[in-house]
């Protein structure tokens, strides 16, 4: 592991000698020796390969160097005087900084709702949304907290999982041609697929569909968002499959968008899950994904009921 250079009681020492102006001072401020505190400060600007300290003048003053280490230092020890009065408390109901990954859909269509939901339980917090495959690498890593995926990673066993949403894929055409178009096959025989690219969790979940259909249909479009898929079906330019949380983040567009079933012998559906290492966030993750699904049922499922009555029965959260 890299060294720093300094540890908290070096700090300690500089910074009660930079506000003193004397050694003598520091050291019973801090019940230190004399000889301590200025050994001390010599192993400090040794490590850090810096003058700190004017020693030639009385009291001492700082360099340009050591007012930026002040400040700096200053700056560690209040953070370190809080993380020790909260580890002293054990009071834990608030992260200091909460990361969580989701899919667009989902931050796009629920973003503000779900927003509030996680400042309540963090003093800072940072969203961010992109392809699931990152999503899920980001949790591995450490560098998100929680993942609102379709990318559940079940192989992985020290994961927590909450489910959030389950929803069917829905055939989406053009409403110009709702009249002559009724499934799947009379969509594939009147015109182009408008594909979700292979490189997305999406794209690639469709493509695996429709091969157990046995359906090899040429690559026509491939764009990569759902903005850009929907916009195209809406302008006639061929069909497409995707989530009525994917229609509830571009608007449900019901004047140039028409929805339909797909084949009933091949269930298709996606699966939201809230994911987040074990432990660590103690029941943060179980209340976030409560509140996820409450908004969820209030927010989303309505409107999609309303719009599309035939998937009552197939649609819910959790």
């Amino acid at each position: 592991m890299k060294g720093f250079g300094f540890d908290l009681r070096s700090l300690e020492v500089f910074v009660a000698t930079a506000q003193s102006g004397n050694m003598t001072m520091a050291a019973t401020q801090l019940g230190l020796t004399q000889s301590s505190v200025s050994q001390t400060l010599s192993a400090l600007e040794q490590n850090l390969k810096v003058m700190l300290l004017d020693r030639s003048v009385r009291p001492v003053e700082l360099t340009v160097a050591g007012r930026y280490f002040y400040d700096q230092s200053c700056h560690l020890l209040a953070e370190a005087e809080k993380t020790h009065g909260v580890m002293t408390k054990g009071s834990f109901q608030k992260l200091h900084l909460l990361r969580v990954a989701m899919v667009d859909s989902l931050a796009t269509s629920l973003g503000q709702p779900l927003v509030e939901v996680i400042k309540r339980h963090s003093e800072n917090w940072c969203i961010s949304t992109g392809r699931s495959h990152m999503h899920a690498q980001a949790l591995l890593s450490r560098n998100v907290d929680i993942i609102i995926s379709d990318d559940a990673l079940d192989n992985n066993e020290h994961l927590s999982r909450h489910r959030i949403l389950r929803e069917p894929f829905v055939l989406v055409i053009p409403s110009q041609f709702a009249h002559q178009i009724q499934n799947l096959h009379q969509a594939i025989s009147q015109l182009d697929f408008v594909r979700y690219t292979a490189d997305s969790l999406i794209g690639a979940t469709i493509e695996r569909y429709l091969r157990r259909l046995d359906l090899n249909i040429p690559i026509r479009m491939q764009l990569d968002n759902t903005f850009a898929v929907l916009s195209s079906v809406a302008a006639g330019l061929g069909w497409t499959i995707t989530t009525p949380l994917c229609l509830f983040q571009c608007g449900l567009t019901r004047e140039k968008l028409t929805c339909l079933p797909l084949p009933r012998d091949e269930p298709f559906f996606r699966n939201l899950t809230l994911v987040s290492r074990h432990y660590e966030l103690g029941n943060l993750p179980q209340i976030l994904a409560q509140d996820s699904r409450q908004i969820i049922s209030e927010r989303f499922l309505p409107q999609i009921r309303d719009a599309l009555p035939w998937l009552d029965k197939e649609l819910y959260a959790g």
